[in-house]
């Protein structure tokens, strides 16, 4: 495995990579030994409904939730089995109900590490065991506590595992992680809050619950083509609290399980456009929520 220096790698893309990972933000297909794929995309969710614990409920002075956002993503293969995935959204978040105020600024940047620790080769097929370690934090300081935020403020690690099986044009892969977030700071002292956790809150710190995560995905994969649909289950790990009055957004206990699709093609030389949709099938704290996505990839986006 061959290493080019890591700032030089981080800076570039830093610089030029992010992009949204609605559905993770990694996938099984390694990048390769000094190859790279830049990606830029435009997404808009809405919801009209969303969960209270997980019961789902509407609110005449929420209306419609609609967020935009720009995203920016790169990889890069950092040697044949090891590759630096960086991605970082833009996002505006508004309701067209009630009085409250638009959100919007840089959301969270995400960086991972994503190592192919094991390939078993069987025929012409190739299955591989692949590990992987991100984390994330806020690019800037953005309101944390309000339905509508465009996040919840804390810093994540995350940890996974992946079995990856390809055979011809046919791939599935199978992912589970398990996502360690860190306190937040709100903009008030905390009146009312009880929660079984093992943290007490006090003062304006409180806690902000962990998940695990599930993804499957699958679909065909060619030189011009790649087409996948996928499906995804987060579920809150340990008590946290349900979305009512007084007690603050990023304590609430977030799951969800979404399915969705995404389509590349190439268009010419290296550079390619990709489009997705997803869904919400239930939740927990959160909106039921519709995603749709288009982009420019630069470089191709699994091989």
């Amino acid at each position: 495995m061959r290493f080019i220096p890591f700032t030089f790698v981080a800076i570039v893309l830093l610089s030029l990579a992010r992009q949204t990972h609605a559905q993770g933000l990694v996938d099984g297909f390694m990048r390769g030994d000094r190859k790279a794929n830049l990606g830029i995309s435009y997404s808009q969710e809405t919801y009209d409904s969303y969960y209270i614990n997980k019961t789902q409920t509407r609110d005449p002075n929420l209306g419609t939730v609609t967020s935009q956002a720009v995203n920016l993503y790169g990889s890069f293969g950092l040697g044949y089995d090891l590759d630096l995935i960086v991605s970082a959204p833009y996002i505006r978040t508004e309701s067209n109900a009630g009085y409250r105020q638009k959100q919007e600024g840089f959301q969270d940047i995400s960086a991972a590490l994503r190592w192919e620790a094991y390939d078993y080769k069987f025929g012409k097929a190739r299955l591989s065991w692949l590990f992987a370690i991100g984390y994330s934090m806020p690019l800037q300081n953005y309101i944390n506590d309000d339905l509508i935020a465009i996040g919840r403020g804390s810093k994540n690690l995350d940890g996974r595992t992946m079995l990856h099986f390809k055979s011809g044009p046919f791939f599935l892969t199978g992912q589970y992680g398990y996502i360690r977030r860190g306190q937040v700071t709100l903009d008030h002292v905390v009146n009312y809050y009880d929660p079984d956790q093992l943290n007490s809150n006090s003062g304006s710190k409180v806690n902000v619950p962990d998940v695990t995560e599930l993804i499957i995905r699958t679909g065909i994969v060619t030189k011009p083509l790649y087409v996948d649909a996928w499906f995804q289950q987060q579920t809150p790990y340990g008590e946290g609290t349900n979305i009512a009055p007084g007690i603050p957004f990023p304590t609430n206990a977030v799951g969800f399980s979404r399915v969705g699709a995404t389509v590349y093609l190439k268009v010419v030389g290296q550079l390619g456009l990709t489009a997705g949709y997803s869904t919400t099938l239930d939740g927990q704290n959160i909106g039921k929520s519709t995603r749709v996505t288009g982009g420019l990839v630069i470089g191709r986006i699994a091989r």
